[in-house]
């Protein structure tokens, strides 16, 4: 369906219009600053969607109005907004006068994209044309984007971790063989020490009994020779000290046995002495080995956020290539839209201008009609092309351009009204 009839009656600059469009061609709307050419293509998507227009009654006047005739070959429906300072209120019916049911409803079905302007989307950054089609597609990545977004973060967080780890990791050097696994107890080490220094005193001092012990046996045997008067006595003492020294060697023959090698001594002096540097070693050892696994765990926890942000990468990519897009050739990637394979960009303008149509005009299946403002900064032949594509698939352009004086083309807009058509002045 297209405009077949459009009639607006104080709406912003404009005091009374009525359009006829005629089959094929475009409506091309011309007219200096404020003079009301805006105004028509607003009042054309207030009239469809009730929405776009904030004072939209011209100022001095009760109330505004616009009616649409809308149809193919003939009127199928039609449509009747009148807007009071009180609010918007919708007539439709159909053509033989029944009313539609659920009008806005059932208008809001048939718009599409109606506003969507070629030149409007030729402007937008890549990014944003890509969201726009993406938009034109049905395609709503909102939730792969946000897990994507939380598994990339996750993935920064844990890569940040993962080189502080592995820059702590480097300036711990590996453990020598030999460390042992815990570190050594300094107490163990000087408790051993002390009952090996005992043991040695006690066979120290048995030592030194046994030596006196003999002393005391040979003072006997001389004062036996010596004294002879003394003899029992001397005998008795002789026996005791016999006793004493048979009593000592025994003890002495027993813990000399047992007496640590001076060596051992010497060994758990130094073992105390190297405590600290074992326990050092031990420490280093462990700190190595924790990095080394959380080096070891960060890295795959890194992989593993990795292959997710790809998987949804993946999954985005495939339902790209597999919605459809409204042009053979048309691709979308994070960095813009290609047209096979060169970034919208780098087209031509008339190439932009025509993808941009065509894109348009996917998007308005039922109700056939494209709003461009700005027309003023296409030059002739990219109007022409876009009229022609146009006519071409049986849509209607609706086109504003700036201009003081009127054209051979086109319906003039003057104080709200026409006031030439095709350059040819209009009676009041």
């Amino acid at each position: 369906m297209n405009i077949l009839h459009l009639e607006i009656n104080d709406l912003k600059r404009i005091s009374a219009i009525e359009i006829d469009p005629a089959t094929g061609k475009p409506v091309i709307l011309t007219g200096d600053n404020g003079q009301g050419k805006s105004s028509v293509l607003d009042g054309i998507l207030l009239a469809l969607s009730n929405t776009g227009l904030d004072d939209p009654i011209r100022h001095g006047r009760p109330a505004a109005n616009i009616k649409l005739t809308l149809g193919a070959d003939k009127a199928e429906y039609l449509l009747e907004r009148k807007i009071t300072k009180k609010g918007s209120y919708l007539t439709l019916t159909t053509a033989e006068g029944l009313p539609v049911q659920k009008a806005q409803t059932f208008l809001n079905g048939l718009l599409g994209n109606y506003a969507f302007d070629p030149l409007e989307f030729t402007r937008l950054k890549p990014r944003d044309q890509v969201e726009a089609l993406k938009a034109a597609a049905g395609l709503d990545f909102s939730d792969l984007d946000a897990k994507r977004a939380r598994y990339y973060v996750e993935r920064t967080t844990v890569g940040r971790d993962g080189k502080e780890a592995a820059a702590q990791l480097t300036a711990v050097p590996e453990p020598s063989e030999g460390v042992p696994s815990e570190e050594v107890s300094a107490a163990e080490l000087v408790g051993t020490l002390s009952d090996l220094e005992s043991k040695a005193r006690v066979v120290e001092k048995l030592a030194s009994d046994s030596v006196a012990a003999d002393k005391r046996r040979r003072d006997a045997i001389s004062r036996i020779e010596q004294i002879e008067k003394e003899m029992a006595e001397a005998r008795v003492e002789f026996k005791d000290a016999d006793d004493a020294s048979i009593l000592a060697r025994e003890e002495y023959a027993k813990a000399k046995g047992a007496a640590p090698a001076p060596e051992q001594i010497t060994e758990a002096r130094n073992a105390i002495a190297k405590v600290d540097e074992t326990n050092r070693a031990v420490r280093q050892a462990r700190k190595h080995k924790e990095l080394s696994e959380r080096v070891t765990k960060l890295r795959s926890e890194y992989a593993t956020l990795d292959r997710r942000i790809e998987e949804i990468d993946i999954e985005k990519s495939n339902a790209i290539k597999e919605a459809a897009l409204p042009i053979d050739g048309l691709e979308l990637t994070d960095e813009g839209v290609l047209m096979n394979g060169v970034f919208f960009s780098q087209l031509s303008t008339a190439e932009q201008i025509r993808i941009s149509a065509l894109v348009a005009m996917s998007q308005n299946p039922d109700l056939r009609i494209i709003l461009i403002r700005e027309g003023a900064l296409m030059n002739s032949a990219n109007l022409k092309m876009l009229s022609g594509l146009a006519a071409e698939r049986g849509f209607q352009c609706w086109i504003e351009k700036f201009s003081e004086s009127p054209g051979n083309e086109g319906l003039h807009i003057e104080d709200g009204a026409i006031a030439y058509v095709d350059g040819k002045e209009v009676a009041p």
